[in-house]
């Protein structure tokens, strides 16, 4: 075999670990998303009554964006190594801010980090 594929052989072999991070991280984002947020619906109590509560209103909607984004990051935890979605998952949980937000987070930006820095 020529060096030249021995070398990119080598070095498409040195990102599977930095992605295969990436995706255990958006993976575990997004669960923790899910399974808090749908915890947190479930606490909520009372969703029929139909008052004009804002509070409750305002807590309702970013339970729905933690979900929505929780079920985005379970779908692009496959494609972590294409950079559009990478760079999706890492505006999506800079959006939610939570502990699965940050971890989802992590995740985009090492699969860019991995995808645009040749080792």
């Amino acid at each position: 075999m020529p060096n030249s594929i021995v070398s990119t052989v080598g070095k498409m072999a040195s990102q599977v670990p930095l992605l295969t991070l990436a995706r255990l991280l958006v993976l575990i984002g997004g669960v923790v998303l899910l399974i808090g947020d749908i915890l947190q619906a479930i606490d909520i109590g009372g969703l029929t009554d139909f008052s004009t509560d804002f509070a409750r209103l305002g807590g309702l909607t970013g339970i729905v964006v933690g979900i929505l984004v929780g079920i985005l990051a379970l779908v692009g935890s496959r494609e972590v190594a294409n950079p559009a979605w990478s760079l999706i998952l890492l505006i999506l949980g800079l959006f939610v801010g939570s502990l699965g937000g940050i971890l989802v987070f992590i995740g985009g930006l090492i699969g860019l980090v991995a995808h645009y820095v040749k080792i």
